[in-house]
């Protein structure tokens, strides 16, 4: 019998993820807010007949007993994160750490109603894991790891104890979004986060206006930088920095550090005399046009506020946003297809009497991080910014991998094609998690999601028996 058929065939294999999925979702799990979501998961492990385990961090670890007649199969460690990436649509009154994502299914996807991002990124990954423990696969002794806070700089991997790693032989993480590729290195990266004390003085006369970007196709920092897409911040920013003569009483956009900003918006006072002209903004966000479709601008009166921010702290602000380097910076010369070095911009705010940018840089060489931290720190401290970073390393990429070329062998079995594999321009854990075993082989492999870190992020239904069979067959075959 094939394993298609073992598994059910790919009408249950959609249904069994997908009821896996929704269960993982049932409660909040942004960033460092992922405890109900752990309640939900060690609550699943136990219903399989596990004994989950977590640490002080919110990592939770379970073994699973080698199937009769492999236990002397080596140890294969699953291991995939808990939180996820939240962007809300605005406007849309959706609370992150209050609501959990509705997860629908709709022309053969699955995707969020729209008002939030889905958070397949990871948790897809996850529930194919758990659905296939129950399918009665001979595999052999396994460990499920899943970890907390990857999304803020892999803070959960960072802390997993090093005997939860020890006595294994593979790891496999389930944290790629491209079915059909099989990872082996990633790329560093590089969290700051830039502050300037907020400073007021009285509004100006004239009149009030709210101006809006919205409808972003925004992103994944690392798996979208390079499509082109617009940076809503970025834009509105340079666009009030060529005019002085417009007050800003608020700025602010965007959502992560390593998401790229769909939406952004301001209010401003500007001279008495009519309406705000908005053509140079309109001209630009229209060249974006098949690249950003849905990327609208919108203005309208507004109530006059009766302070502002303070000429120095308006042109710091918007200068550091427009200034700051977004986009590709370099391509890699060892897989000339990927990303080598980039930076995002990803976030400004004005809260508890402080401006805050936020932006997240990537490379796969030290060096290329070095050259663009030292340019946006000069420019932070020349306008006055206080600056904070924290990153993670590169995992360093080997084409002979061999839990590759099981997983390319596997792959070719089960659905005829051929497996590549290569190195991603995103953060994965194992660039943390091998330091702490020397010797253990470690590859990322995923389901299809698109548009992660946004609201449109959906999977496609009809990939997830394929992933099913590339993990399935996996388990049977090291």
């Amino acid at each position: 019998m094939t394993l298609l058929k073992r598994l059910g065939g790919p009408d249950t294999i959609r249904a069994g993820i997908a009821a896996e999925f929704r269960a993982l979702n049932r409660t909040p799990h942004p960033s460092r807010h992922e405890r109900s979501a752990v309640r939900v998961l060690t609550a699943r492990l136990a219903e399989l007949g596990l004994a989950p385990v977590r640490d002080g961090h919110g990592n939770v670890m379970a073994d699973v007993p080698a199937a009769p007649g492999r236990t002397a199969a080596p140890r294969l460690i699953l291991q995939g994160h808990l939180d996820m990436v939240c962007a809300v649509a605005p406007g849309s009154g959706f609370d992150p750490l209050a609501e959990p994502v509705t997860v629908v299914e709709a022309d053969g996807f699955l995707r969020s109603d729209g008002r939030s991002s889905l958070g397949a990124d990871n948790n897809l990954g996850n529930a194919a894991v758990l659905w296939l423990l129950g399918r009665g696969l001979s595999h052999g002794p396994l460990r499920l790891l899943f970890t907390a806070a990857e999304e803020v700089g892999l803070e959960g991997a960072k802390q997993v104890d090093p005997s939860w790693l020890a006595g294994a032989d593979f790891l496999l993480n389930t944290d790629g979004f491209h079915l059909g590729r099989a990872i082996v290195g990633s790329a560093g990266g590089r969290r700051e986060t830039y502050r300037l004390p907020l400073a007021a003085c009285p509004a100006p006369a004239g009149d009030a206006w709210r101006i809006a970007l919205s409808g972003g196709a925004g992103g994944h920092s690392g798996d979208d930088i390079h499509r082109g897409r617009a940076n809503a911040l970025r834009l509105l920013a340079g666009f009030l920095l060529a005019r002085p003569d417009w007050a800003v009483a608020d700025f602010r956009g965007g959502t992560a550090h390593n998401a790229i900003p769909a939406a952004a918006e301001a209010l401003v006072v500007l001279p008495e005399g009519g309406e705000p002209d908005l053509e140079d903004l309109a001209r630009e966000a229209a060249a974006y046009g098949a690249r950003d479709p849905r990327l609208t601008l919108f203005h309208a009166p507004a109530p006059r506020p009766e302070q502002v921010w303070s000429p120095l702290c308006r042109q710091a602000a918007l200068a550091l946003t427009a200034g700051l380097f977004h986009g590709v910076y370099a391509m890699d010369p060892a897989f000339p297809d990927v990303v080598g070095a980039s930076a995002n911009v990803g976030r400004l705010s004005a809260e508890d009497g402080q401006i805050q940018v936020c932006a997240f840089l990537r490379s796969a060489r030290p060096s290329w991080e070095a050259e663009l931290a030292r340019a946006h720190d000069a420019l932070a401290g020349t306008l006055g910014f206080s600056a904070e970073a924290s990153g993670y390393p590169g995992w360093t990429g080997d084409p002979a991998n061999p839990l590759a070329a099981v997983l390319a062998r596997v792959y070719r079995e089960q659905t005829g094609r051929t497996l590549e594999v290569s190195t991603v321009h995103v953060g994965l854990e194992p660039s943390v998690l091998g330091p702490k075993a020397p010797g253990l082989v470690m590859a990322s492999t995923g389901p299809d999601i698109l548009d992660a870190h946004s609201v449109s992020e959906r999977a496609p239904l009809d990939t997830l028996p394929d992933y099913a069979l590339l993990l399935a067959g996996t388990l049977e075959a090291l």
